[in-house]
């Protein structure tokens, strides 16, 4: 399977045109964890605990899990291991996208998250993103509201799901 590395900015969205789905896009709430396109994704503090849609990607992980990483968890793993998953599993009709998402806590954080989805899906600009509207929006937010609004977005989208999982 091909492995895409990327960073999507906070306007970018993850879209496949083949079942017009958007997957993330800047407005969400949370990922279309359901959608059709999206087979799976394993979030960097998570990876013992991946969203897997799809039966045949999940048996293929729990194979190689048990095999290859299950005796480093929690804390041992190395990523080079977990990206070998990925990179070695044949499948030409899916691609893995690992986004790195970068913001701002007590200090620049980075999220990285893997996806694994059709081979048609892209990332791109979102084309419903107004610059104007959110320049407007931005200038009229102080500095902690603007922090909290960018952080907010980014946990609800990448950790939302996740979460409501484990309550």
């Amino acid at each position: 399977m091909e492995l895409i590395e990327c960073a999507p900015e906070s306007i970018d969205r993850m879209y496949c045109p083949s079942t017009d789905e958007v997957i993330f896009a800047p407005g969400m709430e949370e990922i279309a964890d359901n959608a059709e396109a999206l087979l799976g994704y394993w979030h960097h503090g998570f990876i013992n605990e991946p969203h897997i849609n799809n039966e045949i990607l999940k048996a293929a992980w729990d194979e190689y899990f048990s095999k290859n990483l299950k005796d480093e968890f929690p804390f041992g793993y190395k990523w080079e291991e977990l990206r070998k998953f990925f990179l070695e599993y044949e499948n030409q009709e899916w691609l893995t996208y690992e986004c790195d998402f970068y913001g701002m806590a007590c200090g620049p954080v980075t999220t990285t998250v893997l996806y694994v989805v059709k081979a048609d899906t892209i990332i791109e600009v979102d084309p419903d993103y107004d610059e104007e509207e959110a320049e407007e929006k931005s200038r009229n937010m102080t500095e902690d509201e603007m922090t909290d609004e960018v952080l907010g977005r980014q946990i609800r989208a990448l950790l939302g799901n996740i979460d409501k999982e484990k309550k």
